[in-house]
């Protein structure tokens, strides 16, 4: 039930007000004035958040554009970095001098671009599928390069792709040239390779660290690894990732 003493009272109340600011509408405008104050006073925290937000979520936005943009700089520049580093190591045989005593042009191997459609993580074996094989030219053994270090070796052909296995994986093998001399290696499903002695030697390695370990094709020479040192015992350490962007088969002649 209503009480309508107090409806009289609130009535009374309102009449008042009214009237006041009827009769002096200045206390009318200071009112509303104070309110329009009190709003905005009340309104500034919310319109301060909400501009952070906004700021925020902007600068997250662009700062992600530009970590997507440095990458395929990133990518792009290893990618000149490796086209440089093929093209001085054809540079450095002086085709020049070459041709003076031999007659004829620096051999270039011949080579192709490949894509990898397999396992590019590595995980099964090492080993990884590309997009090209025998109409393409690829035979058994073709090296798979990335500028001028080895990324493996072609195991098996078929006609339009082929299979690869990589210095890591343990079914890898190789004659290396260090410092003139030549010895065998083998993969160990891990970062380096391993040197194979042959039975009954008593040849001791005299190598020292970060010697290069070169594989020679032609005149050229490709890069397999550097000399590394575990438990006191030589061993061939390759990169830890490889970069699988930008391969290239050598071809036989």
């Amino acid at each position: 039930m209503i009480n309508n003493k107090k409806v009289f009272i609130l009535y009374i109340i309102c009449f008042f007000l009214f009237v006041s600011f009827f009769l002096f509408p200045k206390y009318s405008d200071d009112t509303r004035l104070f309110s329009f104050y009190l709003k905005e006073k009340i309104q500034d925290p919310f319109f301060y958040i909400n501009n952070n937000i906004i700021n925020f979520t902007h600068t997250f936005k662009e700062k992600k554009d530009l970590i997507k943009r440095n990458e395929d700089l990133i990518k792009q520049n290893e990618f000149l970095r490796n086209v440089n580093s093929y093209l001085r190591l054809l540079s450095s045989k002086y085709n020049d001098q070459y041709k003076v005593f031999h007659n004829t042009n620096t051999p270039i191997p011949k080579s192709i671009g490949v894509k990898i459609i397999g396992d590019s993580n590595l995980t099964f074996n090492k080993s990884f599928i590309i997009n090209k094989g025998s109409k393409d030219g690829i035979e058994i053994s073709n090296y798979v390069i990335n500028g001028n270090e080895i990324i493996g070796r072609v195991k098996s052909v078929y006609s339009q792709s082929a299979d690869v296995v990589t210095v890591k994986s343990l079914d890898y093998g190789e004659e290396v040239v260090i410092d003139g001399k030549s010895y065998i290696v083998t993969g160990t499903n891990n970062d380096y390779l391993s040197f194979l002695r042959k039975k009954n030697s008593s040849k001791e390695y005299t190598f020292s660290k970060d010697q290069i370990a070169f594989v020679k094709i032609n005149s050229l020479n490709l890069i397999l690894g550097k000399i590394d040192f575990k438990e006191d015992q030589p061993i061939i350490y390759t990169k830890y990732n490889f970069n699988l962007d930008n391969l290239r088969v050598v071809l036989n002649d």
